[in-house]
């Protein structure tokens, strides 16, 4: 099996090292919990699946979310909205659902002797907020969170920011993420060798991109091609 030449490698973390749709899942039952405790099991079952239906794998906004399921609910005696931002941007940040191997991959990885670092997207508080809970900011030599620079994925800037903290070159580096365009076609995009991790909402679309090294559905196996 071939083997990359570099010397640093990047994750996504959403889809990539943790199952998001597992973390959102628990978010959403302290959600329910907390606004809606007297709900019978039928109903409580129907809006579990509405949150998750609504909030379109992570990526729709707060301020579009919120509202749809107000109205969708029929939620009249809601609180202020600005709450319900902020149960999002910092309740969901205290859970996490890695997938399996992936803190040993880090941890490998390392052992192996490259640097190693994260790269994701979102709300500052709340990404890093997930990589606090999952205990493995300390793995990490580089983290670059898009809501603390201002420069979102695709945008190469955030990957030439991310292999300048770790002071090699783009083409020293391999990222991994599940998201075809904002992770695959983004690394690619900075000259970095790219690893398509096939899970979750994006599994099965985007395949066979040019350029990608390999395409995986088990986080284990990115040890195979370093």
């Amino acid at each position: 099996m071939n083997k990359l030449d570099i010397k640093a490698v990047f994750f996504d973390f959403d889809d990539t090292l943790q199952s998001r749709k597992g973390a959102y899942r628990i978010y959403c039952e302290g959600f329910l919990d907390k606004y809606f405790p007297s709900v019978s099991a039928e109903e409580r079952e129907e809006k579990l699946f509405q949150m998750e239906e609504y909030v379109d794998g992570g990526y729709k906004e707060r301020e579009v979310y919120f509202p749809e399921l107000i109205a969708l609910w029929k939620w009249e005696n809601h609180p202020p909205l600005q709450e319900l931002f902020d149960s999002f941007n910092y309740d969901y940040g205290k859970h996490v659902d890695m997938l399996p191997g992936a803190v040993d991959v880090l941890r490998t990885v390392k052992k192996r002797g490259y640097i190693l670092g994260a790269v994701t997207n979102g709300v500052s508080s709340l990404q890093n907020m997930k990589l606090d809970t999952a205990k493995i900011r300390s793995l990490f030599d580089v983290v670059v969170v898009s809501g603390d620079i201002g420069i979102y994925k695709p945008d190469r800037r955030i990957f030439d920011e991310a292999a300048r903290r770790a002071g090699v070159k783009n083409s020293e580096c391999l990222f991994v993420g599940d998201h075809p365009v904002n992770d695959i076609e983004g690394a690619l995009g900075a000259g970095m060798n790219a690893i398509r991790m096939n899970y979750g909402d994006f599994k099965g679309k985007g395949l066979g991109k040019k350029g990608v090294f390999a395409e995986i559905e088990d986080i284990r196996d990115v040890l195979n091609y370093i």
